[in-house]
Order: C-alpha cells, then sequence, then structure tokens
C-alpha cells in the first residue's frame, strides 16, 4: 500500500520535518503545499499516519 501526503497535511499533522529527514529535503528550501509525497506503509507508520 502507498499513501500520498502534502506538504499542508504534513504541516497540519506537525510531521512535516519527519517527512522532510525521510525524503532527504533541504530544510530551507520552499516547497508547494499541494506537493505530494508517496510513503510506503512502513514509512507512514513510522510517522503515524496509519497503525
Amino acid at each position: 500500500m502507498k499513501v500520498m501526503i502534502t506538504q499542508q497535511e504534513a504541516m497540519q499533522r506537525k510531521i512535516w520535518d519527519k517527512i522532510i529527514d525521510m525524503f532527504g529535503l533541504d530544510k530551507d528550501q520552499d516547497y508547494w503545499e499541494k506537493e505530494q509525497f508517496i510513503l510506503t506503509e512502513e514509512q507512514a507508520r513510522e510517522v503515524g499516519l496509519i497503525r
């Protein structure tokens, strides 16, 4: 299973820092609010999106 989350949703759920680390993104770069990130089931569990 794959789970998609936008930057805006990650910010609202307070997991944006975890997404940045997970994808190796630059913390100083700006990202679109609607930019989507695809997580594996394991990654989604790791950040608390699913149980």
